[in-house]
Parts: structure tokens; sequence; C-alpha cells
């Protein structure tokens, strides 16, 4: 049974003639015939009698036509939701964030959206640049927001912001711009862990430069960039962070902030998502406002 031969069973009662059936449908009289014939076929029972020039329903016809009106409703209900789906702004978006954009991008992007769309929810998790590559690759999340590039041939990558990396010192170490890694070195320094995408980035322009992190002296590796400026703040030793991680410590006066000069190159933050899966609408929705508002004035 096909939903075109219900629309035309329907259409059939509601005219009481397969002519008049016909000429609503766009189709022949004997092509309403054929589908009646095949319904009936199908059910093993007639579905309407002759009376004169007109088509009556049979009692199973009259069944057949409740039915025929639910379905056919149901029919286009599917069909405006799905046509629908296309501009939906209602769901729940889940976001996996790198340490630096999950506390200093992801919270503005979300709140500007909300604004915008406030029916969708968000779930927004935390992890390395490395997990939440992974958490893509794995449908587990829709949107990753990271400094560092992971899987490149199933991730796509949309650069949407551009800072550099600085070094933060405690207050009491005042040192003169333009900073060098090699006057630096001496200090000690803590890190971020492994996967996190600011050392991944540190330590490239560290090769860059002709330099590794086992040159300088170390006393902590920390995975909440947090706690690695609380140290700093506390006198522990030097860091390489985000600018963007770097301000809010660096306006109140707990520690100093300096450029380096071997560190122009600015690293991009991407918004990232698999190959592999069908974004639905409002998370290229979120992409746009995450690019409007970060893009270069």
């Amino acid at each position: 049974m096909h939903i075109h031969q219900l629309a035309v069973f329907k259409k059939v009662a509601d005219t009481r003639s397969f002519s008049r059936a016909g000429e609503g449908l766009f189709l022949s009289q004997s092509t309403v015939s054929t589908h009646i014939r095949n319904l009936e076929e199908l059910f093993g029972r007639k579905l309407f009698d002759r009376m004169g020039k007109e088509a009556v329903l049979t009692p199973f016809g009259q069944r057949v036509y409740t039915w025929a009106e639910h379905l056919l409703e149901l029919h286009d209900q599917a069909l405006d939701d799905l046509k629908d789906f296309t501009h939906e702004m209602s769901g729940t978006l889940y976001i996996a964030a790198s340490t630096v954009p999950s506390q200093y991008l992801a919270p503005k992007i979300m709140a500007a959206f909300h604004h915008r769309f406030p029916a969708v929810t968000f779930v927004l998790r935390q992890g390395s640049s490395e997990q939440i590559a992974d958490l893509l690759l794995r449908g587990q999340v829709d949107l990753g927001i990271m400094g560092e590039q992971y899987h490149t041939e199933s991730i796509a990558y949309l650069p949407f912001h551009k800072e550099q990396l600085v070094l933060i010192t405690p207050q009491d170490w005042p040192l003169s711009e333009p900073v060098t890694v090699e006057q630096v070195l001496k200090y000690p320094h803590i890190f971020r862990g492994q996967g996190s995408g600011t050392q991944a980035t540190l330590e490239r322009l560290l090769r860059n430069a002709n330099r590794r992190t086992s040159e300088f002296r170390t006393v902590a590796y920390m995975d909440s960039v947090q706690s690695v400026k609380q140290a700093v703040r506390d006198g522990m030793g030097a860091a390489f962070i985000s600018e963007i991680a770097a301000m809010d410590f660096s306006d109140r006066g707990m520690f100093n902030i300096y450029r380096v000069s071997e560190f122009s190159e600015e690293r991009p933050f991407y918004f990232a998502h698999s190959f592999s899966r069908t974004l639905a609408p409002y998370v290229h929705e979120f992409i746009k406002v995450g690019q409007d508002i970060y893009r270069p004035r």
C-alpha cells in the first residue's frame, strides 16, 4: 500500500466520483480505477459501491477512510517537520574544547548564540586538543574548539581566531623587552602537559628557534592553565601561555607579561568537526556566530 494510493482513495471518497477525483488529482479515470482496484485486491474487500453515478464507501471502505485520513495527515506532518529541520534552531549542541578555548572563547560564543537561539542547549566538555580529536572521531561530540590539529585526514578544521604565546613571570622578576628565549633559560619554568595545544605550539616555536624544552629549568608540568597562572603568581616560576589566558591576571597586576621576540608567529584556534558527521543546522550557525565575534577588525 502506497501513500499515493490512499490519497487517490480519499479523493474518490470525498468527491464520491472516480472522474471528479481524477480531475482533482490530474489523473485519468482509468488510473484512478487502477489504484482503487489495487487497494481492493490488497485488502480482499470492496471499498466502494456504485450507487447510480456516485461511488459510496462500503462499511469496510469507511474504516479504511478513517485510517487514510490519519496516515495522510501524519505524512503531511512528517514532511513539514523534515522540511523545517533544515532551518530548525533547537536541540542539544555537544562541544568539546581545549583548556584555553573552553575558558576564554567558548563561553562568549555560547552567550551570543543563546541570545539569538534560546532553544538550543549546550553541553561543554574540556580536554586536550588530542582528546577532543578522538571524541570527534568517535562521534561523541558535534564540534571541537582547539588550538592544534590532529587526524587531519578525518577532521575538518576552520580557523576563527589567532593569538600569540607570551611569557608570564612573578611580579618581582622584572625583565626588559623584547624578551628572548636565551634570556629566560636560567629561570625555573612551568610547562603545560602533553596533549595540550599550547604545549604543542610552544615546542614547535622553540624548534623554529633551535631550542628545546629540555634546555629549561623545569619545575612542574600542569594540565590546567589556571594552575599554571596561580603558580606563577605565587612565585614558583615563569611560563609560556596563551595571551588570552594571561590577560585577566595581568590586568589586575598579579604577574608580569612579556612578548617573546622569537614567538612572533600567531597560532590559530579552530572549530573542528568530523568529515563523517552530518551537522545539524544550529552547529553551522554556532560556527558562524563564533567567526563573526572573532573576525579580524
